[in-house]
């Protein structure tokens, strides 16, 4: 039987036919218990924004075995899911807990052809081993006289001093000295949003987020290498890093929490005490790039 549901009303169904309560499904989805309330009662209006909705719609349905590309499509264009009887759901979506699975094992003794490849592979280890050593044997320069090593290690020390004098006095009066801007930081803002502009920054722009033991936190940022679902930093994954599309001015960083979350851009700690909020916030990076100023050593 063919029935048109809600996107709630799917993944209500999806988790239920899973057996998984509302804690479980927190913990295997990495998704908010309040949040996934509210993406199962399709009660959009609860959830932070536009990107969050598609980025936690996208995780939990990925999460619960189900076709993350078909949901984002049904909400952007309003329109419910048209699926089979509850049977036919089930069976597509068939769920293995990872305490279950099991790996198919051998059947029957092992063959000589099982070994083939391996006895091939140290053959040919051997054979480069043996190689190696008959080239160093064959290409080992005769040992020199007194005589001639002590000839020979005046001259190349007294070639090596001329070469750092002659370089010593090329660097002092021809190479230019660069001055690198020092990058800084100014942070304004309060409550779930702050603003940090950026000036005296060069490409690339790396941004790197880690997080304490114990927390789960939820990342994404516009106009950089970061997928469009971002990431969620966990004490399997404690750390990640990003780099800002070359020339960008402006980049939106969005999280779950602050609670236990460090940010840096290339090595500088950003300031996040301004914000107050123990939910969603949001960092706005605006990026004012400027180049080196280079000068002579001789004034010219």
């Amino acid at each position: 039987m063919v029935a048109i549901k809600t996107i709630g009303q799917v993944l209500k169904e999806k988790r239920t036919a899973l057996g998984l309560g509302l804690s479980e499904a927190e913990q295997l989805t990495q998704v908010q218990k309040l949040y996934i309330v509210a993406l199962e009662t399709d009660d959009y209006k609860a959830l932070p924004g536009e990107f969050y909705i598609k980025a936690y719609l996208k995780q939990y349905a990925e999460r619960l075995g189900l076709n993350a590309d078909r949901i984002i499509q049904a909400y952007d264009e309003g329109k419910g899911i048209t699926v089979e009887d509850k049977e036919d759901i089930q069976e597509t979506y068939h769920f293995v807990k990872p305490s279950d699975r099991v790996d198919p094992e051998e059947d029957g003794p092992k063959t000589w052809q099982h070994y083939v490849p391996i006895i091939s592979l140290s053959s040919a280890a051997v054979l480069i081993l043996v190689a190696v050593v008959v080239a160093v044997i064959m290409n080992h320069p005769e040992t020199p006289t007194l005589i001639t090593n002590d000839y020979s290690t005046s001259k190349s020390e007294s070639v090596q001093k001329s070469t750092v004098a002659s370089t010593s006095k090329t660097s002092e009066s021809s190479v230019p000295n660069i001055r690198v801007p020092d990058t800084k930081i100014a942070v304004t803002g309060s409550g779930s949003a702050i603003t940090a502009n950026i000036s005296n920054i060069e490409d690339p722009v790396k941004v790197e987020f880690s997080v304490a033991d114990g927390s789960n936190i939820w990342v994404g940022m516009s106009n950089s290498d970061l997928t469009a679902a971002g990431k969620t930093l966990s004490s399997t994954m404690k750390t990640i890093s990003s780099v800002l599309t070359t020339g960008v001015t402006s980049s939106v960083i969005s999280v779950g929490t602050v609670n236990g979350l460090t940010i840096t851009i290339n090595g500088q700690k950003l300031d996040l005490s301004l914000l107050s909020t123990t939910g969603p916030a949001t960092i706005t990076l605006q990026i004012d790039r400027k180049s080196t100023t280079t000068t002579n050593a001789t004034g010219q």
